[in-house]
């Protein structure tokens, strides 16, 4: 792995942005997450041991705004909680209402692997926006047509890995907050 800038990493030949909204703009990224999360909707998340305080259990909500964060390179939990006060896309997704840290790191705990699975698709969708032609792309099926020029030499970066990645950072982001 080559760091170019503190937001932007090469990995055999792509580069994936910390902040994918460089790339597509906030609105379509928050877009292209509720489609993921519609398309993950077969499977329900627990509220069980979900708690919010006031809130209630908003699996929806909570998948919304961690997949968005992450998604835009602010893993730590005390960064969506300052987020919430000064980025108005982020309070948006709150519904301008206050998330505890507690509850941010206890949704990331139980839907770890739910929130996984919309980072993949979502950074999926935006590499085949960006790197794609719509005729021709190689995520569009197996054994599809190779993406034509530079890119064809490389295989398209493993969505899944990353994802966990971007969760990763944020559990260690907030192991250390808590080590203060």
């Amino acid at each position: 792995m080559t760091t170019i800038a503190p937001a932007i990493r090469i990995r055999d030949g792509f580069i994936l942005p910390e902040d994918l909204s460089g790339y597509i703009g906030k609105k379509t990224l928050v877009k292209l997450i509720l489609d993921a999360i519609e398309d993950l909707n077969g499977r329900k998340v627990g509220c069980d041991t979900f708690a919010s305080g006031s809130l209630g259990c908003q699996p929806a909500l909570m998948l919304t705004l961690l997949a968005y964060c992450y998604a835009t390179g602010v893993c730590a939990s005390t960064d969506i909680e300052l987020n919430m006060q000064y980025d108005p896309m982020t309070r948006y997704l709150c519904a301008k209402s206050y998330l505890s840290l507690p509850a941010l790191r206890e949704f990331r705990r139980y839907n770890r692997d739910r929130i996984a699975e919309c980072l993949a698709m979502l950074l999926r969708r935006v590499w085949e926006l960006r790197f794609c032609d719509q005729n021709d792309c190689p995520l569009a099926a197996a054994g599809g047509p190779a993406i034509p020029g530079w890119r064809s030499r490389r295989p398209a970066p493993d969505f899944a890995v990353e994802a966990e990645q971007r969760i990763f950072r944020a559990v260690q982001a907030d192991s250390m907050a808590l080590d203060w």
